[in-house]
């Protein structure tokens, strides 16, 4: 049996034999001797040649195409002249025709997958490894018994103050317990109020290292320290009032390190707006004061998870993610070397736990927060209260009294009769097990959207089906196939509340109707779904639970049922052909 192929270099022939069609036969030899074959015109093209590298005589026999291949944090093999530089593909200089169809190809690539190579670099040479400490950083951890780290004060879930002086809260915590763990070192814990006292605390000498540090942005403007690479990865989210779609002006925590500096790279047209705290600024964006409210999503579902609602604003996710990393004096630079070396030998599931385990909110509010949360309550019962005594006053004016009386009875009636008018509109529009729409109501719906959307929306609809779900009530019993129904349910309400509506079509059968001027964000939000549900841990069992997708376009004179029966074609598709998986109706046409 061959022994299979796999490598940078290898996946992305595969990619580019997408492209161009070609077959591939394979010579291996070292360096040296590939680069002679090239030469001699034995071998066709070869990938990982330097730009700077100096290929000696009958360099003329060769050429390099203009797009890189990789960088030197992706390198696909010890090849001379590599370090600092890119590398890219060599092509024997008597094929022309090759050259120029390895150059259209390449180019395509650089179109349609601008981020694969950075996607092969993550899959291949993401990954840390422990090769234990270096020279210089083990006489360093010689003459120092403790670690200092200045971290944020207030900014939960990663990190905040506790009772006793100068230790962290939060998922700083447990991140710290893991690296003394693995270092054999003290960290100790130095709070600081704003991020300026903390990167001047680190500028002075106070602490060895800081977190967090937004990696892309701080290595930019503070040129004069160093990082260790992503130590947590968060998304930021686009908090908004209804309908607002312009973001003039925009809110930020003033304890957030990263938002104002995500704003300035993302959006340097914003205004920034600076609020205390999370809450001031959602009541910013409710009352106008700021058009938007970009921050962390860990930061976001920390507040949601005290029963904070915002089902009254729109929430968007937001593409570019954010790097967090710790940060050191240049100076300095072998303590970020130490943090790395040590995160190496801290397994991902510590920092995952370190997470989870902090994403919720203890409530713990004054009667001050209180009243902010609860305004609206409070003037209520103040209107009541003047009422009931402007009653007790005019008591004696019967006449008024029975009349009053009566126009009460009369509301009561009317309340009794909304009441009951919105409960059966409730059962007859919304699935009542998993809280998404009825069948009937979403095609009504969906035909509605399509006869009044917007010229340049694009529309989609989305069947999907659980994978295996018989399986699962024969297993597990019906119970808990329920348990999976409404967890899907769940996360259809509140993955498409921005750009859609979901409906369950019946049994394990749900669909989705899509809309909007981006269709890369459709597919983001059908990619998210099926991760949500993939990532759900169940009590009753220890697999991922996975579904199987059919995706297809609305075009000029579709019906809700053409289009429903096309994206079922596409979920079949899926469905025999391996599940866990989505397909357009319009890229399987031809197979089906």
């Amino acid at each position: 049996m061959k022994k299979k192929k796999s490598g940078y270099a290898y996946e992305y022939y595969q990619i580019l034999s997408s492209y161009t069609g070609w077959n591939y036969e394979y010579k291996y030899g070292s360096f040296s001797e590939m680069l002679a074959a090239l030469k001699k015109g034995e071998v066709d093209i070869l990938a990982g040649i330097s730009g700077s590298f100096d290929p000696g005589s009958g360099a003329d026999k060769i050429r390099l195409t203009p797009y890189r291949l990789g960088t030197e944090n992706s390198s696909v093999a010890d090849l001379p002249g590599c370090d600092n530089d890119n590398y890219f593909i060599a092509v024997s200089a008597d094929k022309p025709e090759l050259f120029s169809a390895l150059l259209e190809a390449q180019k395509q690539i650089n179109e349609k997958e601008p981020a694969l190579c950075e996607t092969l670099t993550s899959k291949y040479m993401g990954r840390r490894r422990s090769t234990g400490y270096s020279a210089p950083e083990k006489k360093w951890l010689g003459s120092h018994s403790t670690i200092l780290i200045g971290y944020l004060d207030n900014y939960m879930p990663y990190s905040d103050k506790t009772e006793k002086r100068n230790e962290a809260d939060g998922i700083m915590a447990d991140l710290f317990n893991s690296l003394a763990k693995v270092s054999g070192k003290s960290i100790s814990a130095v709070k600081y109020t704003t991020y300026t006292d903390l990167y001047d605390a680190l500028e002075n000498g106070k602490i060895d290292a800081m977190f967090p540090a937004y990696r892309d942005l701080w290595r930019l403007e503070r040129e004069n320290t160093v990082s260790t690479g992503a130590v947590l990865t968060d998304r930021m989210e686009l908090i908004t009032a209804k309908g607002v779609t312009e973001h003039k002006k925009t809110a930020v925590m003033a304890t957030s390190p990263v938002e104002a500096l995500y704003i300035n790279d993302n959006y340097p047209d914003t205004e920034i707006i600076h609020f205390s705290n999370f809450d001031e600024c959602i009541r910013a964006v409710r009352k106008g004061a700021a058009d938007s409210f970009i921050v962390e999503e860990n930061v976001l579902n920390y507040w949601l998870s005290d029963g904070n609602d915002l089902s009254d604003l729109d929430i968007t996710e937001l593409e570019t993610a954010i790097d967090f990393c710790f940060a050191a004096k240049k100076e300095n630079y072998v303590v970020c070397r130490i943090l790395e070396t040590a995160l190496a030998s801290v397994d991902q599931s510590e920092i995952d736990s370190a997470v989870k385990n902090n994403l919720h909110r203890e409530n713990t509010f004054t009667f001050s927060e209180f009243f902010s949360h609860n305004i609206s309550k409070v003037i209520i019962l103040a209107f009541i209260a003047l009422t009931a005594a402007a009653l007790i006053a005019f008591r004696h004016r019967r006449t008024l009294r029975r009349k009053q009386n009566e126009i009460e009875d009369a509301h009561q009636e009317i309340r009794k009769s909304k009441q009951e008018t919105t409960k059966y509109k409730q059962k007859v529009e919304h699935d009542h097990l998993t809280g998404v729409f009825s069948r009937a109501y979403f095609l009504e719906m969906a035909e509605n959207k399509i006869k009044g959307h917007r010229p340049n929306d694009t529309l989609q609809i989305v069947m999907m089906d659980i994978d295996n779900f018989k399986s699962i009530n024969d297993t597990y019993g019906h119970d808990n196939g329920d348990v999976v129904l409404r967890r899907l349910g769940e996360i259809l309400k509140e993955i498409s509340r921005v750009n859609g509506f979901a409906g369950r079509f019946g049994g394990e059968e749900f669909f989705i109707f899509l809309y909007g001027e981006d269709p890369q964000i459709q597919k983001h939000i059908i990619e998210k779904v099926c991760r949500k549900l993939k990532e759900t841990d169940f009590d009753f069992t220890e697999r991922h639970i996975t579904v199987s997708v059919g995706v297809t376009v609305i075009n000029d004179g579709d019906t809700p049922e053409k289009c429903i029966e096309r994206a079922d074609k596409a979920l079949y598709y899926s469905k025999n052909h391996g599940k866990d998986q989505v397909n357009w109706y319009e890229d399987v046409i031809d197979k089906l």
